[in-house]
């Protein structure tokens, strides 16, 4: 069976990572004043949403790429905590008199954040190798 190597920094790389990208995330969804009139469209608003979420949803899995022995608990752990962290930001956006609470905003992170699952599912045919390991194989 073909498997594609796929390099795997190391874990404080990888959780680095993914600090940058929830620092972004709380940025521009708890920092920032939304865009004033003339505003994107409703569907560009939810498909950067759901862009976010999915970004932060893979970048969790390859996080946790060394907890593959334990598929269920790992995909709990990406699934659950970017759900959450979509609520938790849009509860928190609901109490700022600049930004409110958007069921339509919670729904794109929920879905952009269950696109992991396609990953689950190709990670199966992907080997990792250690970044290291492939810069001194050369």
């Amino acid at each position: 069976m073909f498997q594609l190597q796929l390099p795997l920094f190391s874990r404080p790389v990888r959780w680095l990572g993914v600090a940058g990208i929830l620092s972004v995330l709380v940025y521009f969804s708890l920092v920032t004043d939304p865009p004033q009139p003339p505003t994107p469209s409703t569907f560009w608003d939810k498909y950067l949403h759901f862009a976010a979420y999915a970004g932060l949803a893979l970048a969790l899995a390859y996080a946790t790429a060394t907890q593959r022995d334990q598929p269920y608990r790992r995909a709990t752990l990406v699934i659950g905590g970017t759900v959450g962290l979509g609520l938790l930001i849009e509860l928190a956006q609901g109490t700022l008199s600049y930004r409110y609470f958007g069921w339509g905003d919670l729904f794109a992170n929920t879905f952009g954040a269950l696109l992991v699952t396609i990953w689950f599912v190709v990670e199966r045919r992907l080997k990792y190798v250690q970044a290291r390991r492939l810069i001194t194989d050369r």
